[in-house]
C-alpha cells in the first residue's frame, strides 16, 4: 500500500481531491448513460426537440458523447508518484529532471508556465497546496487532508 504521502502529486494536487482518481464522476457518468439507454431517453429527447422551449435537446447526441469521454476520466494506476496518470506529464518530468520532490522545492512554482496548463477552469488548487506543503511539509499536508 502507498503511503499518503505518495499520494500526492509533483504538482501538488492531492489525489483523493481528483475526479480523476476518485471515479465518482466517471461512475455517476456512466450510471447516468445506463439509464437514459433504459429509458430510451434518445427517442424522448427527439422529441422534446421539437419544442420551442426545449430546442436544446437538438444537441442530444453531443451530450451522450460528453458523458462517454467524462467515463474515462478514471486513473487507473495511483499517483503519478506510484506509476498512475502521465507518465509524459510535463509537470512530472520537470520536476524529476531538476531532482525536486515536488514542485514545492522550485523557487518558480508561482510563476511558471508548465504548472499553468492545470489551470484552465480551475481556481489554481495545486498552487495553493504547493504553498502549503512548503510551509508545512508534506507529512503535515496529509494530516490536513485526512483529519
Amino acid at each position: 500500500m502507498a503511503r499518503k504521502t505518495d499520494l500526492i502529486a509533483y504538482c501538488g494536487t492531492y489525489c483523493p481531491d481528483c475526479p480523476s482518481y476518485t471515479h465518482e464522476v466517471a461512475d455517476l457518468a456512466k450510471d447516468l448513460r445506463s439509464h437514459l439507454r433504459r429509458q430510451k431517453f434518445d427517442k424522448y429527447a427527439s422529441m422534446l426537440a421539437r419544442m420551442p422551449a426545449f430546442k436544446a435537446f437538438q444537441h442530444y447526441e453531443k451530450g451522450y458523447e460528453l458523458l462517454g469521454a467524462m467515463m474515462k476520466i478514471r486513473c487507473k494506476h495511483g499517483s503519478c508518484r506510484t506509476g498512475g496518470w502521465g507518465q509524459s506529464c510535463k509537470i512530472k518530468n520537470c520536476a524529476i529532471k531538476n531532482h525536486f520532490k515536488g514542485c514545492w522545492q522550485c523557487d518558480s512554482f508561482e510563476t511558471c508556465k508548465t504548472l499553468n496548463l492545470l489551470e484552465p477552469g480551475r481556481d489554481a488548487p495545486h498552487r495553493k497546496n504547493l504553498r502549503k506543503i512548503r510551509r508545512i511539509g508534506t507529512a503535515a499536508f496529509v494530516k490536513t487532508k485526512t483529519t
